[in-house]
């Protein structure tokens, strides 16, 4: 079985279509910071074409750092998780040219790199992630040296209609203070869920939305990608005015529909009785009281 590596994506942009990243590099007890940015956007090919997309690497650090630039296969999971694999993806080998000499990045200073793509003439309408790894060059000098490698990725949208399909529902959390799950009831200070946002569909998706977790406070869900058959997790809360009051979990799902041009809502609503623990004590020693007169 392959061995994986982790990948931590600072930025995910239109489902996961922007990455920056941070790695470092150790030799004689010096870091070497690493910085990778790639296209915000999605990079349109389609099938046959051949295209130059552009990648920066960055060397924030005070000595300069040779690196080495080879393709890698990637796995999108759910919320966001990426791991990179240890050889180039079948789908994309020979096809991606990556520089064949290692680059010399100058300190506080950063290379472009331009990579040419090729497209094969028959690809489906689809999301594609194309991954690479950014490694240090560390020559031996008789001493331990740690080296962490950095990966990304940049994405390619083959234009044409496709199947999109979410799924999303609102889960309320057990009840912080009693550690019990009763639907629509919560013995605490306010109402807690998690709306699950699910792939369902045949083809990657970018979805947006909001969450409204009282009368006034909106939270955006930035645009983000989920991969076929996985999901996006994202908490949701509303605090009611009175002790005792019910209250309205609200989510909205945006994404496109067979074609960009036409978009698709997913509209979910929750009420939830919300119950401060203190009422109910008090209720407690009144019974008391009134037992005990």
């Amino acid at each position: 079985m392959a061995r994986r590596r982790s990948l931590a994506v600072v930025a995910i942009l239109a489902g996961l279509c922007a990455a920056a990243n941070t790695g470092f590099a150790a030799n004689n007890a010096t870091n070497r910071p690493l910085g990778v940015s790639v296209p915000s956007d999605p990079v349109v090919l389609g099938p046959g074409r051949t295209s130059t997309i552009r990648i920066r690497v960055l060397n924030p650090g005070a000595t300069s750092v040779t690196v080495r630039i080879t393709g890698r296969h990637v796995d999108l999971g759910d919320n966001g998780a990426v791991m990179v694999g240890n050889g180039p993806d079948p789908l994309w080998g020979g096809r991606v040219q990556f520089p064949s000499r290692a680059l010399t990045i100058p300190p506080q200073s950063y290379v472009n790199v331009d990579l040419t793509v090729h497209m094969p003439q028959k690809i489906d309408s689809d999301l594609y992630f194309v991954g690479f790894l950014v490694t240090p060059v560390v020559v031996p000098n008789g001493q331990v040296q740690v080296v962490n490698e950095i990966g990304s990725f940049f994405t390619i949208d083959v234009p044409g209609p496709r199947v999109r399909k979410l799924s999303a529902e609102i889960e309320t959390e057990r009840s912080v203070f009693a550690h019990i799950t009763i639907p629509g009831l919560v013995i605490g200070s306010r109402a807690i869920g998690l709306l699950h946002v699910r792939n369902v569909g045949t083809a990657q998706v970018r979805f947006w939305g909001e969450i409204v977790s009282d009368a006034t406070d909106q939270h955006r869900i930035d645009t983000s990608l989920i991969p076929r058959g996985h999901v996006r997790i994202f908490s949701v809360s509303a605090k009611p005015g009175w002790p005792i009051a019910f209250v309205k979990l609200t989510a909205r799902v945006f994404y496109p529909g067979r074609t960009a041009s036409s978009v698709l809502e997913i509209d979910l609503s929750k009420r939830v009785l919300v119950i401060c623990p203190w009422v109910l004590l008090t209720v407690v020693i009144l019974l008391i009281a009134c037992l005990s007169s």
